[in-house]
């Protein structure tokens, strides 16, 4: 047991947990401390690298699968849009990660369609 005021400081890992297919993956590693019963993060405001810019536009796509059925149909239709647009940014990436960001994208995208296809199949209800 730490005697209170010691201070404690390491390294932790900071994860991205994505909404949809339940799913994570390490972002970076931080350093910590931890002093007088406060915990705190070595995390800076700064911007992605343009090569990385494009994770947080597919985490905020895939996000949205969770809520697809309580997504309006232009919400949907604009996600299939830049589902579209991001595609070929994936294409570039090494062969691994492609694979990987390519079918979590087609998945996401297909969901997006089926909701959309599902809503214009279903005739109005009587009232």
């Amino acid at each position: 047991m730490l005697k209170r005021g010691t201070l404690v400081s390491g390294l932790a890992l900071l994860f991205l947990v994505s909404g949809s297919l339940c799913s994570f993956e390490i972002v970076r590693i931080v350093p910590f401390a931890c002093s007088a019963d406060r915990l705190s993060f070595g995390l800076h405001a700064e911007e992605l690298p343009a090569s990385e810019s494009w994770k947080t536009e597919f985490s905020e796509i895939t996000s949205q699968t969770v809520m697809a059925m309580n997504l309006s149909s232009e919400e949907l239709q604009s996600l299939v849009e830049r589902c579209d647009k991001l595609k070929p940014t994936i294409e570039t990436l090494e062969e691994t990660p492609r694979k990987i960001y390519s079918k979590r994208l087609e998945k996401a995208k297909a969901l997006f369609v089926f909701v959309l296809e599902t809503r214009n199949e279903q005739p109005p209800k009587d009232q």
